[in-house]
């Protein structure tokens, strides 16, 4: 099936953030960062979730030194405990959708608490691959406006642009066109 991502449709977003919040609520548990996984983007003209696209030539893959980014099936995923925090993957994405952020982080020895060093956490959307429902941000989205798309999917939406602009560039045809289907 190819590679999957959660795609907006602006015309649908009203800027609620309601998508962001189902993000962070998906991941508010201990041993994941709680933190959205899509960035709400809005001008005077346009508002829409910016998401991780999961590209099959992920440009954050290539530049972790670590491997902490891989292809898991068809998607970007995420091993948390390669990442050095040297940033790679931020600067490599084309669409500003991983960040890296530092957490303190204790260890408890008896009742002595041990501090250590911030460890870092790559943040970017793993699709909520664990969640039955699919991507929580989907899910709580009040208007549809967000969906998940394949290639399948990309595929269909091309096809139906080419027969689009097919029948728009037969207004420039020399000859008429016999638009009599009978």
């Amino acid at each position: 099936m190819g590679s999957k991502f959660v795609i907006a449709d602006p015309g649908l977003c009203i800027g609620c953030q309601t998508c962001m919040a189902g993000c962070m609520l998906k991941h508010s548990v201990p041993g994941d960062v709680a933190k959205p996984r899509l960035n709400l983007i809005t001008t005077l003209t346009i508002s829409a979730p910016i998401v991780c696209h999961h590209c099959a030539d992920a440009p954050c893959v290539a530049s972790c030194p670590e491997g902490a980014l891989y292809f898991d099936s068809d998607r970007v995923a995420v091993k948390q405990e390669r990442c050095i925090g040297c940033r790679s993957c931020v600067l490599a994405c084309p669409y500003g959708a991983v960040e890296v952020i530092s957490q303190e982080s204790a260890a408890r020895l008896g009742n002595l608490a041990l501090e250590s060093a911030p460890k870092a956490s790559i943040v970017k959307c793993d699709l909520c691959v664990d969640r039955p429902g699919g991507p929580a941000c989907v899910e709580a989205c009040p208007t549809g406006g967000l969906m998940v798309v394949d290639e399948d999917e990309l595929m269909n939406r091309q096809r139906a642009r080419r027969m689009k602009a097919a029948v728009a560039s037969g207004a420039f045809s020399s000859v008429p066109l016999n638009t009599d289907l009978n």
